[in-house]
């Protein structure tokens, strides 16, 4: 009886998101190959790095723009360009060494994966529909988890034996049609179950922020507050995290050019600087630092240096963030798997496949129950 309550719930709440789910899994399998495809496709931009030449300084790639940056990111491969922001939409890439803007804007590829996030998220709308898209992909999450919750119930088959087991844990080849689906259907929901859940939850309190304020107190005193430990042994050894003492890390340079020096030695492992230009009045300049890729909050900080001398004054990672605010950022890359870096990246996307999958042959499965019933209709009036 629960058994048969739990199939008619099942299929109901599939039955009316599994579309949406489907578009969902197939978005986010997309994304998790975003960094890798466009990274790939930035080589086309690399420079020939000549033996022994230094950088133009940032005050010079700036200008060379050509219009007024906020920030210029750097890679620490001396082949990448630099990209200059203004902003955060508008940016060029301009080659270090000679000042000579190789491309403006978005290409074609990263316009593509923008337009994927934005189906992801909230179906491409825009303005004041994207609170309520959200609140659509938020609650399809929520009937994806219920799906996930409630399929083990229906898959374990009854009775328990070798071979029944066998059919839910193990592909069948030679399997055709309604038997195929449903081998399908339940080898790939057993292997998964566990990750796809953690996808949708993490889904959930990102589209749901009244979900998240209650989750994150409680997740914050879980993560790990430990934290990529930068600075170099001539610069950061003794000092306290997130106070510096104004003498070390002195540089002789100047301006943007010293501040830069001082965030590549300060982290020797560093993969990206992002060099955030302080406007006249300041008499700051803070740079993030990123060891890893993005999405790994845990192996970036913050940098702030003297404007003028160069000199660092505070570092802060993610050790120094609040309990909810770990949370936050820990949640949100567990949902891409960003969180655990490229492998992570890598296996999100193959659960989205699995979760793509899953639709697809639930679906099949129901289209098929409900054409046998229909036949079962017309056998009775006829």
């Amino acid at each position: 009886m629960v058994r048969a309550i739990v199939f008619r719930l099942h299929l109901s709440v599939a039955a009316a998101a599994g579309l949406v789910i489907l578009m969902l899994a197939a978005t986010g399998m997309v994304l998790s190959l975003e960094e890798t495809v466009t990274g790939l496709a930035e080589r086309r931009y690399f420079v020939a790095a000549p033996e022994g030449a230094q950088r133009l300084p940032p005050e010079e790639i700036a200008v060379a723009a050509g219009f007024t940056a906020t920030s210029l990111s750097y890679r620490s491969d001396p082949r990448a360009p630099v990209r200059v922001y203004e902003g955060q939409d508008r940016y060029a890439r301009v080659n270090p060494y000679t000042g000579q803007v190789l491309a403006t804007g978005s290409g074609g590829l990263e316009r593509f994966f923008q337009g994927v996030h934005n189906w992801h998220r909230w179906f491409n709308v825009s303005g004041a529909s994207v609170r309520r898209a959200r609140a659509v992909t938020g609650a399809v999450n929520v009937a994806f988890l219920f799906l996930l919750l409630t399929g083990p119930i229906l898959w374990i088959p009854r009775p328990l034996t070798r071979r029944s087991l066998t059919d839910v844990i193990l592909l069948r080849p030679g399997a055709k049609g309604a038997r195929r689906d449903l081998n399908w259907h339940r080898v790939v929901g057993i292997w998964s179950v566990l990750p796809l859940a953690v996808i949708a939850a993490t889904g959930v309190t990102t589209s749901y922020p009244a979900v998240g304020d209650r989750v994150y107190p409680m997740v914050g005193n879980v993560v790990s507050a430990g934290a990529w430990a930068a600075g170099s042994a001539s610069i950061g050894a003794g000092l306290e995290r997130g106070a510096i003492s104004e003498d070390s890390a002195r540089v002789p340079d100047s301006d943007l050019r010293a501040a830069l020096a001082t965030a590549e030695a300060w982290a020797p492992g560093w993969r990206t600087l992002i060099l955030n230009v302080p406007r006249p009045a300041d008499s700051e300049v803070r740079v993030e630092v990123q060891a890893g890729r993005a999405g790994q909050p845990h192996r970036t900080g913050v940098l702030t240096l003297d404007a003028t001398s160069g000199a660092a004054r505070a570092w802060e990672s993610s050790a120094d963030a609040t309990p909810t605010r770990r949370a936050q950022q820990f949640l949100r890359y567990a949902h891409t798997g960003e969180y655990w870096g490229l492998a992570g990246q890598l296996l999100a996307g193959l659960f989205s496949l699995a979760a793509a999958l899953m639709v697809w042959t639930g679906l099949s499965l129901a289209v098929r129950r409900l054409r046998d019933f229909v036949r079962f209709q017309r056998a009775l009036r006829g």
